[in-house]
């Protein structure tokens, strides 16, 4: 089974292949062009590198959020659209999940993002086994709740992500010796990281129909919070 998985929910666009062998081909790119003009060259390049054909796939994965809202809008449009023109199921990968997998045997693993407003996607995962575990469910917080829900955890725990890195010293200054921080190259979703968790969903038959699958915003768009504060009452 050969699964495309596709990233765009941050700053990084990145397409990558899994197949039998694992890993086939990944492409990962971070420049000023936005990720509609990237994305599709870049499923052909990693087609091309791995010597497939579309319909020699079985599967699409993509992220599916939280992050970027015009990211995921372009990544979901895009998986959703190569699985009903192929005739082939889609899953959704959780883009902190995505974060959290290549750190499986590190112990507790906080995923932090940044969000608009000064705010900060964050989640909670138990990696001591073979894939994440959910322990605080993704959520938006700003950062003194993200410093109080933080400091609950009694173990040591290790912080990946961009927002990691961000509030590092201020991660480390709270908590000290029980804050880790994760590799800087692991701060970002991969694309052969989503296509590998994607292919382990469809194996399991977890995958889904194109027109299921949602974006995953934590909370509304910016424009749908003015809308509502607008029509308030």
């Amino acid at each position: 089974m050969n699964v495309l998985g596709i990233e765009t929910s941050g700053p990084v666009c990145s397409v990558g292949l899994a197949g039998p062998e694992g890993v086939l081909a990944e492409w990962t790119v971070r420049g000023q062009k936005i990720h509609s003009v990237r994305v599709l060259p870049l499923i052909e390049g990693v087609l091309d590198e791995a010597g497939l054909l579309m319909p020699e796939l079985a599967g699409v994965a993509v992220t599916s959020g939280p992050g970027s809202f015009t990211g995921l809008r372009i990544g979901l449009t895009v998986a959703k659209t190569l699985a009903q023109v192929l005739n082939i199921p889609v899953a959704g990968i959780p883009s902190l999940e995505a974060l959290a997998y290549p750190l499986c045997g590190a112990g507790s693993v906080w995923v932090l993002v940044p969000a608009r407003k000064d705010e900060v996607y964050a989640a909670l995962y138990d990696c001591r086994g073979e894939y994440p575990v959910e322990v605080f469910p993704p959520a938006s917080l700003d950062v003194d709740r993200l410093l109080e829900t933080v400091c609950k955890t009694k173990e040591p725990a290790c912080f990946i992500g961009e927002a990691a890195e961000i509030y590092g010293d201020l991660l480390r200054r709270e908590l000290g010796d029980r804050a880790r921080l994760g590799p800087p190259a692991l701060n970002y979703p991969r694309g052969a990281v989503v296509a590998g968790m994607g292919r382990r969903r469809l194996q399991d038959d977890r995958g889904l129909d194109a027109l299921t699958l949602v974006p995953d915003y934590i909370r509304p768009p910016a424009a749908e919070l003015v809308w509502q504060k607008k029509n308030r009452g």
